[in-house]
C-alpha cells in the first residue's frame, strides 16, 4: 500500500469475505486503526454477515470483469 497516492488510502474501503480468522480481535484493532469506519466484515461498522449466502458487492465486480474479459463479442 506505499505505493498508492495517500489521497487514495484515506478515501479507500476495506470489505473482508467473513472467514473466521479474519475476526481476530488484533485484526479489527488493526482495521479501525488504518480503515476507521471504512470496513465491511464480521464486527465492523458496516455489517456483513458471515458465511452470507448473499453475493458481496466484491463478488459482482469480479464476475462482471471475468465476463467482460473472457466474453467474445459476435
Amino acid at each position: 500500500m506505499e505505493n498508492v497516492p495517500l489521497q487514495f488510502r484515506q478515501n479507500s474501503w476495506i470489505q473482508l469475505d467473513g472467514c473466521p480468522s479474519h475476526y481476530a480481535r488484533q485484526v479489527r484493532n488493526w482495521l479501525d486503526e488504518h480503515y476507521a469506519h471504512r470496513w465491511i466484515g464480521r464486527g465492523g461498522p458496516v455489517f456483513w454477515p458471515p458465511r452470507s449466502p448473499d453475493l458481496t458487492p466484491l463478488d459482482f465486480y469480479l464476475w462482471a470483469t471475468l465476463k467482460n474479459k473472457f466474453t467474445v463479442q459476435k
